[in-house]
């Protein structure tokens, strides 16, 4: 016996259908905002962490959605369709599941080679793994870029593909008036689907807010955030220690003592406000064989990662930006009352070489030490 013709898609077909198309254009749209922020602002990185819990929890429906499909009969064209539409719709519906597939996976992969190595928190609570075999790669930065350019392409191809399939629908339904969107959308018949569609909407938005009021709850009173601050290099010129001040800096950074590894630390400082009670150090600081203030106007850190050792004590991991030089550093990070301030500081040594700093003037340590310390210090606020 022949099977009954399928003219509609089912409810979780379409519960899913629903949720996911929300789910990706609102992942769209945090994305291409996010990527018009600057590197070092704190809303970039916090909207970075959302925007990889939702990538998982696409990908997971993604291969929920496939696992469906390819067990359930999906309707068939319209029996007026002409071939050349039939072979479209087919080909625009692979390529749609392939990109809902590819979109978040090569974000997947960008975040596992990352030379940062920041931690994925789904939510800010559920640890998610970064790809091992990816991790050992020997030049992360470059895998990193073409990761990214995937993800970049893939994205734009979705959004391409996401508009054809729109107006694909909206030509079905209003110049062929079939039943193509009709098929896929609520109907009074199907109050199953309505209900289906309402728990899982409610289901993710219940499990954001709840996630949302633990983390608020569990960290209420504990998560410090960064207010003036103070930041030196230290060098040692000929044999005596000189400080290098910045009269101009900021620290952006939001220190959670119950969570850590959500804490986040960036700090700039501007290299022309660079200042030495020392005014044969002093003077030369601007110049293109020291901090190049010019071409280089700021340098920055920004954190990676950062672990508790103790109550009040953390380790800091980051990326050092001077004159467009990157270098790996780790320190401790203290914090303590200071005059009743709450006030957190830190130092660690860098090798003035390895950021081309004097590199003309004193190629060796005769004058200037090549290991210079930097030391900073800011406010801390509840």
């Amino acid at each position: 016996m022949p099977k009954s013709p399928v003219t509609r898609y089912n409810n979780i077909a379409i519960s899913l259908h629903w949720l996911m198309a929300f789910l990706i254009i609102g992942m769209l749209i945090v994305g291409k905002y996010m990527h018009h922020l600057d590197q070092g602002d704190p809303l970039r990185f916090t909207l970075t962490q959302w925007h990889k819990s939702f990538g998982v929890v696409i990908l997971l429906l993604a291969v929920l959605r496939l696992l469906w499909r390819v067990t359930h009969r999906a309707p068939d064209h319209p029996d007026n369709a002409p071939a050349w539409e039939r072979f479209a719709a087919n080909v625009s519906h692979v390529a749609l599941y392939a990109l809902i597939f590819i979109a978040p996976i090569t974000g997947w992969m960008m975040v596992s080679v990352s030379p940062l190595n920041i931690d994925t928190y789904l939510f800010n609570v559920i640890p998610w793994p970064h790809i091992p075999w990816l991790q050992g790669l020997v030049n992360q930065e470059s895998a990193e870029a073409r990761f990214h350019q995937l993800h970049v392409i893939s994205t734009g191809a979705l959004i391409v593909l996401l508009l054809v399939h729109i107006g694909a629908a909206l030509k079905h339904h209003f110049i062929d008036k079939d039943t193509v969107l009709t098929r896929m959308s609520p109907s009074k018949a199907a109050g199953t689907h309505k209900t289906l569609l309402t728990l899982l909407t409610l289901l993710v938005v219940g499990i954001t807010a709840a996630v949302y009021a633990y983390t608020k709850v569990n960290t209420a009173g504990n998560n410090l955030i960064a207010g003036d601050s103070a930041v030196q290099a230290i060098a040692v010129v000929s044999g005596e220690s000189t400080d290098i001040n910045f009269t101009e800096s900021s620290v952006t950074a939001s220190i959670n003592k119950s969570a850590p590894e959500t804490s986040t630390l960036q700090a700039t400082v501007t290299t022309a406000s660079a200042t030495s009670s020392n005014l044969q150090v002093s003077g030369p600081l601007p110049d293109t064989d020291w901090f190049d203030s010019v071409s280089y106007p700021t340098a920055h850190f920004q954190s990676s990662s950062i672990k508790a050792i103790s109550n009040d004590v953390f380790e800091v991991t980051g990326v050092l930006n001077i004159k467009g030089i990157e270098q790996n550093h780790t320190f401790e990070l203290y914090i303590a009352e200071k005059n009743g301030v709450k006030t957190a500081s830190g130092e660690f040594p860098v090798d003035r070489m390895a950021y081309k700093l004097g590199l003309n003037s004193q190629p060796n340590d005769d004058y200037v030490n090549n290991e210079v310390t930097i030391a900073f210090e800011f406010t801390l606020a509840e």
